[in-house]
């Protein structure tokens, strides 16, 4: 019997987070498939050329078929998607691997949906039910991705409008989620900290989430505290594996909390600028997070002080307000002293679409749990404060 009634907390993917994992790569996929279609892109298969060498090879050595689809632009359409799938359904592939940045996760999770299922991809997003199951996938991801290495959602480029579609299903658990943090060392420095502050946007948001419960919150702030406690050293040395490690165990934690939580007003805002301009999402959530976190401060104030214990802040002999106020502080400062742009102007983001940008967020499923209401003239303030 079907039940609308979810669990408050689950989570059935396998998660292997170490250095050099990538090397039992061929190992760890034996157990879930015995032909693989590895999805990436152009960009990340420029990057990773060695890496994805490595892995095919493996594969050959463990007798796992594998065949490698790079053939995604750096950002993919729902269209590019549909030719994707084509060609996975003529491999008989039982595996996709996911390999690569936020973008070829995104769409190995679409090809995993797709190929069980006869729809093409922009109908996904209109879509309650689905009458199979996705084929069993793993994700392998190149840096951490604010929490959609693991997440069972993903967004897209709808080739009509082209507007980030979100799809969420539970179904998209990865089997497992393989993340070596060796390979975010060759990320640029930028992205690899906007990362980071965006990992730090999911998890805040996550603490104070109407659907936060105990487990939730344990996640949530882990992952609020590695990031403090790791992300300074990664700016100061940039190809030092240690931080690197705590930094993709924050995000898959990120992940985790998102996954039950689901809000992210941050995140909402960061797909419509990226709809609407060229600004990436992780440099949107940069520059959003801090104004979002100010909105929601008075109506969380005891969720924000234990924030503020996490990010190393003194909160003892002071009201419950203006410990409050230090995690905001908090995240301004660690934004300065890793050099991350905290003002849309910075970006080439047109004031002119601040009522459009407002009205799409709006429509994005993540901004529901948030414990103040919003509209769209509220996101529009929002916009300019933070332009």
């Amino acid at each position: 019997m079907k039940t609308s009634v979810k669990p408050d907390f689950h989570i059935p993917s396998e998660i292997y987070i170490r250095q050099d994992i990538i090397n039992d790569i061929a190992s760890i996929s034996s157990k879930y498939g015995t032909r693989a279609v590895l999805i990436t892109t152009t960009e990340n298969l420029e990057i990773y050329h060695a890496t994805v060498e490595f892995i095919s090879d493996q594969f050959r050595k463990e007798g796992i078929g594998c065949i490698i689809y790079d053939e995604l632009p750096a950002c993919p359409t729902t269209e590019d998607i549909d030719t994707a799938v084509s060609f996975t359904k003529k491999t008989n592939a039982n595996l996709i691997i996911g390999f690569g940045g936020i973008e070829a996760i995104n769409s190995a999770k679409a090809v995993a949906i797709l190929c069980n299922n006869y729809l093409f991809c922009n109908d996904l997003f209109s879509q309650q039910e689905l009458g199979a199951s996705p084929l069993t996938l793993l994700t392998i991801p190149a840096s951490p991705l604010f929490g959609f290495e693991i997440a069972p959602l993903f967004f897209l480029d709808e080739i009509h409008g082209m507007t980030k579609k979100v799809f969420y299903n539970y179904g998209l658990f990865p089997a497992a989620t393989i993340v070596d943090p060796v390979l975010s060392i060759s990320i640029s420095e930028e992205k690899a900290i906007k990362s980071s502050i965006s990992t730090l946007a999911i998890s805040t948001e996550s603490v104070i989430s109407t659907k936060n419960n105990n487990i939730i919150n344990t996640y949530a702030l882990k992952s609020i505290d590695l990031i403090f406690r790791n992300l300074p050293s990664a700016y100061r040395e940039p190809q030092s594996i240690n931080p690197r490690i705590f930094l993709s165990t924050a995000s898959v934690m990120a992940g985790m909390a998102f996954s039950v939580s689901y809000l992210s007003v941050t995140l909402s805002l960061a797909l419509a600028l990226a709809s609407r301009s060229k600004i990436t999402i992780e440099s949107a959530m940069s520059v959003i997070l801090p104004h979002i976190m100010e909105f929601n401060l008075t109506t969380a104030p005891g969720k924000y002080v234990q924030m503020s214990k996490v990010m190393g802040e003194e909160v003892r002999d002071i009201t419950v307000i203006e410990a409050a106020i230090k995690a905001v502080e908090a995240i301004r400062k660690i934004e300065a002293d890793t050099d991350v742009p905290q003002r849309l102007a910075n970006y080439d983001v047109p004031k002119s679409q601040f009522k459009d940008i407002a009205s799409l967020a709006m429509g994005y499923p993540f901004i529901k749990n948030t414990p103040r209401p919003l509209n769209e003239n509220e996101i529009e303030t929002i916009l300019i404060a933070a332009y």
